[in-house]
């Protein structure tokens, strides 16, 4: 939060008010078995937040939140 505060507030405010809507290249659902119901959040080009979000209860989980790892951390 300290290096990017405005895009690290962008991405707090978009997890609490509009998790799963698709930003081209910076918010989607992640592909395959492992990461089922996983999405990934851009921050800046090399921070990621990683979280599953729960519909149901208005909440997200948050499960990673840091430098881009490769491959992507599942849950």
């Amino acid at each position: 939060m300290q290096r990017h505060p405005e895009n690290t507030h962008r991405c707090y405010e978009d997890l609490c008010t509009v998790p799963t809507t698709r930003q081209p290249r910076r918010v989607f659902p992640l592909k395959g078995k492992p990461y089922k119901g996983v999405w990934e959040y851009e921050v800046t080009k090399g921070d990621r937040v990683f979280y599953v979000p729960d519909q149901e209860k208005f909440k997200v989980v948050v499960y990673y939140a840091g430098k881009h790892p490769n491959p992507a951390p599942t849950p």
